[in-house]
């Protein structure tokens, strides 16, 4: 089962609000953004995952924020923090195994605070 498949529908849906509401084809996307026009195909058919630099790219081209494509952008929050990376790491990844991931960036984040002081 992919435990993605309901984020990838709602990313798909709210992509294609955006282009029909700018008037923006695919192949348009496509070229303004870089990515290759049967990415953009899989997004929209809920087929891919889109990752957070492309997520980033289709929001730039769209002018609209991170989070008007994906829902887990939301707030800067560790929860919502745990969601991206939950939903942007291979499916096989445990609870347990995300939770040390999260606990590595921020750790990360707590020496790059150090690091400035």
């Amino acid at each position: 089962m992919d435990r993605n498949q309901e984020l990838k529908a709602q990313i798909s849906k709210n992509i294609k609000n955006i282009m029909k509401q700018q008037g923006l084809t695919q192949l348009k996307l496509a070229d303004k953004t870089g990515i290759s026009k049967s990415t953009i195909s899989d997004y929209l058919n809920s087929k891919t995952l889109i990752n957070p630099d492309n997520v980033q790219k289709v929001a730039d081209v769209l002018n609209v924020n991170k989070s008007d494509i994906d829902p887990t952008f939301k707030k800067d929050s560790k929860k919502d923090i745990s969601e991206v990376i939950a939903a942007h790491i291979d499916d096989d990844a445990s609870e347990e195994e995300i939770e040390e991931i999260l606990a590595y960036i921020e750790a990360r984040r707590m020496m790059r605070r150090n690091k400035k002081k």
